[in-house]
């Protein structure tokens, strides 16, 4: 145990020496966690700039306006006035969304005629264009059902009546889980642990190849300590501090994003040491079987797109190809941001997330197996090169001008 400790304190003291190494660990979760949650804070996308043609001005038309300029789902842009301005705002961005009422409106009205009101949104932002569709639906269906009471009122028919005849067929509607469409509650927790994985493999990933670069891993190979130690004593450290970071970025993303956590703490601290266990396995073998901190940084910033792309978190695995599924299901990612959403989102219990868990319990078997055992042979040494995490001395003038 002292050895453990001795090659923990050991990489403590570089941590602290190396500057950058400890804003990695420490400083960029929080900086990213920030940054995703100042993006997301508002959470629902409200004040959708909307452009208003009014081709018929009749007190009739003057009424739907009302109805859109009394919701806080849209800002009328006062500016629009045309239709060559709808569409010279819809281009540079000034508005994402339009209503043309035409110049007939008011008299098709009165003779119970067809009318169409045209509502234009802007696709090009899905976010925009989802939310903006939503929102036409809820103004335009009120604003038909108080137009169809008031004539019926006007027909001389009680308010029983009235609603007698609007209520023929009714239903209700529910959203469970998210039932405000925070976007927030959707995405930023994907970022967060994709955050929490990259920064926890990159700074266990460059302890081997530091010491590769330093000359010192010899002085671990050769000494009289077995691999497990070794491992053991590196990991440490890095394990408690992304623990640290994880329960960092669920504070700020519950505190200050206003992201949905819930569900049992229990699974969500079982959740988090799993995939912490994964990352610092997985980031110390890469580092033991990668010659330099350059190609570490290179094969993480590869794979790290990718993963999140077509982890199914953000788009539904149904609907990515089988092939590309099957690869990702390889990623410990995958397992742990949907096993995660279900705790905290949902609320589910252990029965619902089971087999996430044990695939993760399996990945950290196999990954914790192959750090603890790695092989102490030394191999030839790397070509020098760039190091990213290299000695805080100078190259000597022979590397210099080489």
């Amino acid at each position: 145990m002292r050895q453990i400790l001795n090659i923990a304190h050991y990489e403590i003291v570089h941590i602290l020496k190396e500057r950058v190494l400890f804003l990695m660990i420490f400083f960029v979760p929080l900086l990213y966690a920030s940054l995703f949650g100042s993006v997301y804070v508002s959470a629902i996308l409200q004040h959708v700039p909307l452009g208003i043609v009014d081709l018929d001005h009749s007190q009739e038309s003057r009424a739907v306006i009302s109805a859109f300029e009394n919701t806080p789902n849209f800002r009328v842009i006062p500016e629009v006035a045309t239709y060559a301005d709808l569409e010279a705002g819809m281009k540079d961005g000034k508005v994402r969304a339009g209503v043309v009422i035409p110049k007939d409106y008011a008299q098709k009205l009165s003779q119970h005629q067809l009318t169409q009101i045209l509502t234009i949104y802007d696709g090009s932002n899905l976010i925009y264009g989802f939310n903006t569709r939503k929102y036409f639906q809820q103004v335009l269906n009120t604003f038909s059902a108080d137009h169809t009471a008031a004539y019926l009122s006007g027909l001389g028919m009680t308010q029983q009546e009235i609603i007698n005849v609007m209520d023929t067929v009714s239903f209700s509607m529910e959203v469970w889980y998210n039932p405000t469409f925070s976007y927030a509650t959707f995405i930023f927790m994907g970022l967060a642990l994709m955050i929490f994985q990259q920064i926890g493999i990159l700074g266990i990933g460059l302890t081997v190849t530091r010491e590769k670069e330093q000359n010192s891993w010899l002085q671990f190979l050769s000494a009289a300590v077995p691999s497990w130690k070794i491992f053991s004593g590196k990991a440490l450290p890095y394990f408690i501090a992304n623990f640290f970071n994880y329960g960092l970025l669920m504070w700020i993303a519950a505190r200050f994003v206003q992201v949905k956590i819930e569900g049992p703490v229990a699974l969500i601290l079982l959740l988090g040491l799993l995939f912490d266990l994964i990352v610092v396995s997985a980031g110390f073998i890469i580092s033991v079987y990668t010659p330099n901190s350059l190609l570490v940084t290179r094969y993480l910033m590869l794979i790290s797109v990718p993963i999140f792309v077509a982890s199914g978190y953000s788009w539904p695995s149904t609907h990515i190809p089988a092939v590309i599924n099957r690869l990702v299901q390889l990623m410990p990612y995958t397992w742990m941001a949907e096993g995660f959403r279900v705790v905290t989102v949902k609320n589910l219990g252990f029965d619902y997330i089971a087999d996430k868990i044990m695939v993760l319990l399996v990945m950290a078997a196999v990954s914790l197996f192959f750090a603890l055992t790695f092989s102490k042979r030394r191999k030839p040494p790397a070509p020098r090169g760039v190091a990213v995490n290299g000695s805080i001395d100078y190259p000597d003038k022979q590397f210099l001008h080489s």
